[in-house]
């Protein structure tokens, strides 16, 4: 992976009480042992430099209002994993992967990128030298769709998320 990735990872209910290093730590990134494995078995997405298009997208998806919706991406809170470096990490609770499983149940990425496609050109433009096409909607929709059922999955066992961004 290339840029800034952001990785989201399941993780039992218990432990969200971890110390944030520990978190950290846990998830399994680009290159990492077990880091293919966890892709498979679904415990973790990972999503190359257009983590910020899913950000505009689900939250111009919701209604006014919808808490769920901030909290698919860059939502929750967000805490220093280490005082001597910038690294953070974001977690959401139990009840808050279910408010966003709940939100993103039935989500049709397909037509809200349509939607929203040219707010979503320029915020690429922002950061990438690719153009926005055809093959672009559809790898964001794919994106979009790995992440509603990685959500679907962690809230069905009960599970905390952890989110990284690493770069």
């Amino acid at each position: 992976m290339t840029g800034v990735d952001m990785y989201w990872h399941r993780v039992p209910a218990d432990d969200f009480a971890k110390a944030q290093r520990s978190l950290f730590e846990q998830v399994p990134v680009y290159g990492a042992e077990g880091y293919e494995a966890a892709l498979a078995e679904g415990s973790v997405v990972a999503v190359a430099e257009d983590y910020l298009l899913l950000e505009v997208l689900f939250a111009g998806g919701a209604t006014p209002g919808e808490h769920a919706a901030s909290l698919v991406v860059s939502g929750g809170g967000w805490y220093p994993v280490d005082p001597a470096t910038d690294e953070e990490i974001g977690l959401l609770a139990p009840d808050e992967v279910r408010a966003v499983a709940a939100y993103l149940d039935g989500a049709e990425p397909a037509v809200w990128i349509a939607r929203r496609e040219a707010e979503l050109a320029a915020v690429l433009r922002g950061y990438s030298p690719h153009p926005w096409d055809e093959r672009r909607a559809a790898h964001l929709a794919g994106h979009a769709r790995a992440l509603a059922a990685f959500y679907r999955r962690a809230a069905d066992a009960g599970e905390a998320v952890v989110k990284v961004l690493v770069g």
